[in-house]
C-alpha cells in the first residue's frame, strides 16, 4: 500500500492531506492554530478523529511525541535522541516494537516492526513537506500516518531549536 502525505500550500495550522497512489483522499491531518506541542489530529474523511499527535512539552536528552487515541489516551510515544550520529526513531506500539532507520540526511527511512522490514518512507524536497509511505498490506496505515506526523513534528522542532 502506498500513501502520499503532503502539507497544504497555505495552512496556518500545519494541516496536511493524505492520498492513495491514485490521488484519492483517504485521510486528513488538521493542526491547531497555535500550540507549544504541535498538536495535530488525524481524521477520516467525515472529520472523525482517529489519532491525536503532539510533542512532549519538556525535553532533555530525547525529543518525544505522543500518539493518542481519540479520547487522548496515550497509546504510543515516538522517541529520537537529541544527540545521535544515526537518524532513527524508536517506539513501542500496540503492534510491537517499531523502528524507523534513516540515512545520514534523514530523508529516507526503512520501517521495521519487531525486527522485520515492513515498509519505507521517502521524503521529497519541495516547497512544502511531502512524504511517500509504502507499507506491507495488512498493517494499520492510519497508525503509521500518525507515526509519520509525529516524526515530522519532532524534525520540525529539532530544526527550529537548531536555528534559534
Amino acid at each position: 500500500m502506498r500513501l502520499i502525505i503532503k502539507n497544504k500550500w497555505i495552512s496556518l495550522k500545519g494541516s496536511s492531506f493524505v492520498k492513495d497512489e491514485k490521488g484519492n483522499d483517504v485521510m486528513q491531518v488538521e493542526g491547531k492554530f497555535w500550540t507549544f506541542t504541535r498538536k495535530k489530529y488525524i481524521k477520516d474523511l467525515e472529520g472523525n478523529v482517529i489519532y491525536i499527535v503532539r510533542n512532549k512539552f519538556w525535553k532533555f536528552i530525547h525529543y518525544q511525541a505522543y500518539i493518542m487515541d481519540k479520547n487522548e489516551n496515550v497509546i504510543s510515544h515516538v522517541v529520537r535522541k537529541a544527540f545521535s550520529f544515526h537518524d532513527h526513531y524508536d517506539l513501542d506500539s500496540p503492534y510491537g516494537k517499531i523502528v524507523f532507520r534513516g540515512n545520514i540526511l534523514g530523508y529516507d527511512y526503512h520501517i521495521y516492526l519487531n525486527d522485520k522490514e515492513v515498509g519505507h518512507v521517502g521524503r521529497h524536497f519541495s516547497l512544502r513537506d511531502s512524504f511517500v509511505l509504502d507499507l506491507q498490506d495488512g498493517l494499520d496505515e492510519k497508525f503509521f500516518v500518525a507515526l509519520l506526523i509525529a516524526m515530522d513534528n519532532i524534525t520540525d522542532e529539532m530544526n527550529e531549536s537548531a536555528s534559534s
